[in-house]
């Protein structure tokens, strides 16, 4: 899942650079790291690397002020709700339909967003850089993944002090297991472990009281 580089590039009349602005891209490409203690030999643990322009600071925090989820007419599911990028390409629209322009292709299946509103076969989504645009309903997976917002290592067990078992930088997407109040079990290519909660985008709850957001 996390052995080659993922781009988001918005688009409109020309295309636009995927190296042209920090708003305009990201990439996420594959690393190998091992345990960081000296006396252990490598292990193949795969964790993506963010490029420079992927910084903590682009990602956007998503909560609904006061809102509590509704089920949706539409798929039953709650709204607002996590879905993860069904497929390497999904272009995400500026209306739900495909008669609307599309203002940015992602490539990265996986990918972690908020299903924020719906309509018969299309979902409003918001991405991790808080960008909100419309996909169809058939490129999202209700799949629970995860996106980390900070440097950080992944632990054999939810403690501080257990053992190491990856370090990750920020841009590192995550299959998303059960979450405890400070810690989440995630996946990467079949090695699990634990990541802090809030090092990571996709974990956190999407309720809140006003004035919290």
């Amino acid at each position: 899942m996390l052995d080659r580089p993922v781009h988001r590039h918005h688009t409109g009349n020309r295309a636009v650079s995927q190296n042209s602005s920090p708003r305009l891209s990201f990439l996420v490409a594959a690393q190998i790291f091992g345990a960081a203690l000296a006396a252990i030999p490598l292990a193949a643990i795969p964790v993506a690397q963010a490029q420079e322009q992927l910084t903590p600071g682009s990602f956007k925090a998503y909560a609904a002020e006061g809102v509590e989820p509704r089920l949706s007419d539409f798929s039953g599911l709650a709204v607002p709700r996590y879905a993860s990028l069904r497929y390497d390409m999904v272009n995400g629209r500026s209306g739900p339909s495909p008669d609307y322009p599309v203002r940015w292709t992602y490539e990265r299946a996986g990918l972690p967003v908020v299903v924020i509103r719906e309509s018969n076969d299309w979902r409003k989504i918001r991405d991790p850089m808080g960008d909100e645009v419309w996909v169809n309903a058939s490129q999202l997976a209700e799949q629970r993944t995860a996106i980390t917002t900070h440097p950080g290592a992944i632990r054999q067990k939810p403690e501080a002090g257990a053992s190491l078992a990856a370090r990750f930088n920020p841009g590192s997407v995550v299959s998303l297991g059960e979450c405890g109040t400070l810690w989440c079990q995630v996946s990467v290519q079949g090695q699990r472990g634990w990541i802090v909660r809030e090092h990571l985008w996709g974990a956190e709850p999407l309720i809140t009281t006003p004035g919290n957001r």
